[in-house]
């Protein structure tokens, strides 16, 4: 189970994150006689990952690098392979539970899109899916009942007693996948970075579940870059930028019916990204085998301060502890907001909804007088976990995964995200599924997110955006090397996984509350005093315990 509790919800709202807490079964609800410190790796033997094997006979365009930067392809393969060789599955029903950011789709004998994954899969697949601020609430539903579906998409939200609930009712997929054996079976699976395996992490040395691949490069602020070249602002250079001359060209930009800085309740103001750029360690950092918590640091209060500050000076909407994402994304887009923090994968959706209306581009992180240290993410976006069965079931299961994983430019994949060549979509210049029909623009993977069953490695290609495609590319050859991880990363800790909602909410309605000058800066020691005595500081103690014992 991973820590990184702070990514993991990519700044959902999560208003009803205590009511949802209290909700969660105990370890005694879930019928387990578990205890909460078996849940740990220190002195366990570590079932191995799945021997890493790339994907192969794909040629990027700007080639992947060492530090993480993505594979990038400025146009698509010209000839799919076949990554699966043939079905997958047994003909059955399998039950899938998934987090969802799309309008509800018609089931699969209306839906051409979802016949087709179907039959592909060999598999009828019955896809429940929430909606983000009703995932934690109906998911400790689901922990309590005991009725569980096949799949489960977890780590989206922090649940309380979750590495617990893995070695309970979950399956032990460690026989299945760990090393050359794994790897064979399922090369998809094996295909998936080391780091996103490492950062997921084990659950008392065993492997639970299938991590579903993110970039390091995760929370970020796209800006419209031909209006912030305008005002003098646009800088490419990470650390080329003074914040002092930022905030000056800010308020420029900001004229009535504009606001500079846009954000979301989602994105609470986006300080995971000014956090990083005043230096503030990520969530967590690693000295001499004590861990220290980000929120007590000055770097950390510094970045509350600046966003205080332009939110005094009218840089943010007002409204934006009452603005959903999507509202965000479409004020982004129409050009309301000048600017938003959004998550990686944002970039391209922005990019193909803008089109050449303007320049989206990746704000680089500016000089806040310290040198700026830019957070990754957790490398993954939730994962995947099975319900307990037969080994020939979780077998079949696993072949299902390692179906939905199949890598760009391959056949599977294609239809997986963008449906029937002919029926969802036709294919641009480039030759890619570019174009979507207007029942492509119903049945599709936003709404029928199949990509949260599982991922192959993403990779940087924008439909029939070449240009774009070469700025997030760029973006991250800026960016990455100068990015820092959270060490905690894969660490389990009881506490952490019992308070951590609770102890994540008190962090966002601090940092809200002086933003928005309802509280003064000085508020915050307040707050970082309470975190730590409620949770923070016993979290520390056996983040160190567990690395000293794994790690010495």
């Amino acid at each position: 189970m991973n820590s990184e509790f702070s990514r993991r919800s990519l700044l959902r709202t999560i208003a009803g994150v205590a009511v949802g807490a209290a909700a969660l079964p105990s370890l005694a609800a879930c019928g387990s006689g578990t205890s909460a410190t078996s849940a740990g790796n220190a002195g366990k033997t570590l079932a191995p990952w799945p021997t890493y094997t790339p994907v192969k006979g794909l040629r990027p365009d700007l080639p992947a690098t060492a530090s993480g930067v993505l594979d990038t392809f400025l146009t698509y393969p010209s000839n799919l392979v076949q990554a699966v060789p043939s079905k997958p599955g047994d003909g059955s029903t399998v039950k899938v539970m998934m987090i969802t950011y799309g309008a509800p789709p018609k089931g699969p004998d209306s839906n051409r899109m979802w016949k087709a994954v179907n039959d592909a899969a060999g598999v009828n697949i019955e896809l429940t899916m929430l909606a983000d601020a009703d995932f934690m609430v109906k998911y400790s539903t689901m922990m309590a009942s005991g009725d569980l579906p096949d799949i489960m998409m977890l780590g989206r939200s922090p649940l309380p007693n979750e590495a617990q609930f893995l070695q309970a009712k979950c399956a032990d997929l460690s026989e299945h996948l760990s090393g050359d054996a794994g790897a064979r079976d399922y090369p998809n699976l094996a295909a998936i970075p080391g780091y996103a395996w490492d950062a997921m992490g084990r659950v008392g040395g065993r492997i639970y579940s299938v991590p579903i691949h993110r970039p390091l490069l995760g929370h970020s602020v796209f800006a419209d870059s031909d209006r912030f070249t305008a005002a003098g602002i646009w800088q490419p250079t990470v650390g080329g930028l003074k914040k002092d001359d930022l905030t000056k060209g800010l308020v420029s930009l900001n004229t009535q019916g504009h606001y500079a800085l846009g954000t979301s309740t989602a994105a609470n103001f986006g300080y995971l990204t000014h956090a990083g750029v005043h230096g503030a360690p990520n969530v967590w950092s690693l000295n001499s085998g004590t861990f220290t918590a980000t929120y007590g640091t000055e770097q950390f209060k510094a970045a509350i301060a600046t966003m205080a500050e332009w939110y005094g000076k009218g840089l943010y909407d007002p409204a934006a502890l009452t603005t959903s994402l999507a509202q965000a994304n479409n004020f982004f887009t129409n050009g309301t907001y000048l600017s938003i923090t959004a998550g990686f994968g944002g970039f391209t959706t922005y990019a193909q909804n803008i089109g050449d209306t303007f320049k989206v581009d990746f704000l680089r992180p500016y000089d806040a007088g310290t040198t700026p240290t830019p957070w990754f993410a957790q490398s993954y976006f939730g994962y995947t976990a099975l319900k307990q069965a037969s080994p020939e079931r979780i077998k079949m299961l696993l072949r299902v995964l390692n179906f939905f994983a199949s890598p760009f430019g391959s056949k599977e994949y294609e239809l997986i995200t963008y449906g029937i060549e002919g029926v969802h979509f036709t294919r641009g210049k480039d030759g890619g599924p570019s174009v979507p029909t207007e029942l492509g623009k119903v049945e599709n993977s936003v709404n029928l997110p199949f990509g949260y069953i599982a991922s192959p490695p993403m990779v940087n290609y924008i439909p029939g955006r070449p240009e774009a495609a070469k700025r997030c590319y760029q973006a991250q050859v800026d960016i990455v090397p100068k990015g820092v991880a959270d060490p905690s990363l894969g660490i389990q800790s009881a506490t952490r996984n019992k308070q951590w909602p609770t102890l994540l909410n008190m962090v966002n309605t601090g940092i809200n509350n002086i933003v928005t000058g309802k509280q003064p800066i000085s508020a915050w020691d307040g707050v970082v005093k309470r975190w730590k005595s409620q949770g923070g500081d016993a979290i520390a103690a056996e983040l160190a315990a567990e690395y000293g014992k794994s790690h010495g």
